[in-house]
């Protein structure tokens, strides 16, 4: 197991919250295997947990930084690679951003001041990620005993799953926000998109490719053209 994860569980697993592995590295684990390099490291945490994640993160020296948002229309996000500077965690100001960054002073991604004080744009110093000292973070809702995605929830021990007692979160979730409705397909992500659902779906349980299918369907109600084929054997 990657060692990034490790690091990560180390630090989570005895702070009194849930916590799970997410991303490329999620579905790495998923696979067993290493099949492509990672930029970035993300985590997903309960949003009735929220103030218990944040208040442990800036305990523990890291440095928050929230997406940035009108405060005049807290639900519009004006851009991904925007971030307020988050100086109080506990500042309900915060409480509608369900996305942050969480940096060590020493981390490979470095804030750039823009424009106005307390906004800033990241750039990273590598190429890729080699330590754990950058965490995406993002909150989730949970209802009783279930996960909540979309219109389609997941049981609580399906959406969460477990490798070598490291929690991740379950591959067909991970696939669905690889999707072009959330994943801005850019011609450099496009490579990692392939390899993601070339290595993972030929995994998926018929169980867990339905629930794709279905959580699909309710996002593209149009129809999703460029999923032909895919759940039956990879982007050809």
């Amino acid at each position: 197991m990657d060692k990034i994860i490790l690091q990560a569980h180390e630090l989570f697993k005895d702070a009194g919250f849930n916590y799970a592995i997410c991303g490329g590295f999620a579905l790495e684990m998923c696979a067993g295997k290493k099949y492509r390099e990672h930029g970035d490291f993300d985590m997903s945490f309960f949003e009735d947990e929220r103030q218990k994640v944040l208040q442990f993160l800036h305990s523990n020296g890291w440095k928050l930084y929230a997406r940035y948002v009108d405060f005049a229309d807290r639900k519009k996000y004006l851009a991904n690679h925007l971030l307020h500077l988050v100086e109080d965690p506990g500042d309900a100001k915060w409480d509608d951003c369900e996305n942050f960054a969480a940096v060590l002073p020493d981390s490979y991604a470095k804030a750039h001041f823009v424009e106005r004080a307390g906004v800033y744009t990241f750039a990273f110093d590598e190429p890729r990620l080699t330590k754990l000292d950058f965490i995406k973070v993002s909150f989730r809702k949970r209802q009783g005993e279930s996960f909540m995605a979309a219109k389609t929830p997941l049981h609580m021990d399906k959406a969460i799953l477990h490798s070598n007692g490291v929690p991740y979160m379950a591959p067909e979730f991970m696939l669905y926000l690889r999707t072009p409705e959330f994943c801005s397909w850019h011609p450099l992500q496009k490579p990692k998109t392939e390899a993601d659902f070339n290595t993972i779906i030929p995994l998926l349980s018929a169980e867990q490719k339905d629930w794709l299918k279905a959580i699909i369907k309710t996002a593209y109600p149009g129809g999703a053209p460029w999923l032909d084929g895919i759940l039956e054997g990879g982007i050809q």
